[in-house]
């Protein structure tokens, strides 16, 4: 059965969700999310200078990069904090595979609460995580949807050991997630702003320990993160409602490829239509890309990616049906559709 009543909740379990988009053109036209698994020099430099100073100004966002979507153009800042391709690959992977809860109908229509206690309770033995005692309960909004999921199952979803060192790791980024955020800036041909948009990954979050799942001589050990609750931001929804594209069935492709680089272009190049890409210059491609990048990146960036991407090209082609063949006067990219070779 696909939706099952918790108290006045409605849980979906993953292999009864839509086969839904979970992202967003808007920042992923602007990659955003740093093609890397580390800060580089840079960014620690300037999140040292940014702090020394006082702290963020609204004014001064960290990057920049401009974009063109649905005919639009837009500006989009990213502030607070650097994100990584990491960051991404853990909020897709939770918004592609968690379970989700939600206030069921008839208390959404009595005008019920939506709370954390309740959510809790979908999971029978359990407690908040030592490393996020709050000390109170709290409303969550009541249009909100939920996405609950085992760290466990996360890591395993994105081809991580499931060690307590990654599952910290995971934690440090759910966090940053939760407070860095972008403003969409709408522009006119003159590049002059015309309308503001503030976007937030990560409304809130909360780190539980599931003691159902420690084997018995550890059910009373110090309560360690090994699931996470969290609640994207609406107006996260909103946009890959609005623009979005990658279907959620998808995401288990990213596994496939290690480097976070080809990772980011291959969610960057998907943005287009793979017809669209038919007969396009891989160096075209690798431009595009590149210039889509808010951060700057290494002098060796573009080279590294090259053969990263020409070493996975069959997986590419397998995945994503898109060949790249060199046509004598350089490599080029073909759409490889159902009866062609």
């Amino acid at each position: 059965m696909a939706l099952t009543s918790n108290s006045s909740l409605t849980v979906i379990n993953e292999e009864d969700r839509k086969n839904r988009f979970i992202s967003s053109i808007l920042f992923s036209r602007a990659t955003i999310f740093h093609p890397a698994s580390r800060l580089t020099s840079t960014m620690q430099s300037k999140l040292i200078d940014i702090a020394q100073s006082g702290g963020t100004d609204p004014n001064y966002p960290l990057e920049s990069v401009n974009i063109n979507s649905y005919g639009k153009n837009f500006r989009v800042d990213l502030h607070v904090d650097y994100l990584l391709q990491p960051h991404r690959d853990i909020l897709e992977t939770m918004l592609a595979y968690a379970q989700t809860i939600q206030l069921d109908d008839t208390s959404y229509d009595a005008g019920a609460r939506l709370t954390w206690s309740q959510v809790y309770k979908t999971i029978s033995d359990g407690d908040i995580s030592d490393t996020q005692q709050d000390g109170f309960d709290s409303f969550i909004d009541r249009d909100a949807t939920v996405l609950s999921m085992s760290m466990y199952e996360l890591a395993t979803r994105m081809g991580m050991a499931t060690t307590r060192a990654n599952y910290d790791q995971i934690e440090r980024r759910i966090t940053q997630l939760a407070t860095a955020h972008l403003v969409i800036n709408e522009l006119d041909k003159d590049k002059n702003v015309v309308g503001k948009k503030p976007l937030e990954f990560v409304q809130d979050y909360r780190f539980y320990c599931d003691r159902s799942k420690f084997k018995t001589t550890r059910r009373n050990s110090k309560n360690l993160t090994n699931h996470v609750f969290l609640v994207p931001d609406m107006r996260l929804l909103q946009a890959i409602r609005d623009h979005g594209y990658y279907y959620r069935l998808e995401q288990h492709k990213m596994t496939n490829y290690s480097k976070p680089s080809v990772r980011s272009f291959l969610k960057y190049i998907t943005t287009h239509k793979a017809e669209f890409l038919h007969n396009k210059k891989f160096e075209w491609a690798l431009n595009s890309y590149i210039q889509s990048i808010a951060s700057k990146v290494s002098h060796s960036f573009r080279s590294d990616l090259r053969k990263d991407l020409l070493a996975n090209a069959v997986q590419i082609e397998k995945d994503f049906s898109l060949q790249f063949r060199d046509v004598g006067n350089g490599i080029q990219i073909f759409y490889i559709g159902e009866g062609e070779s």
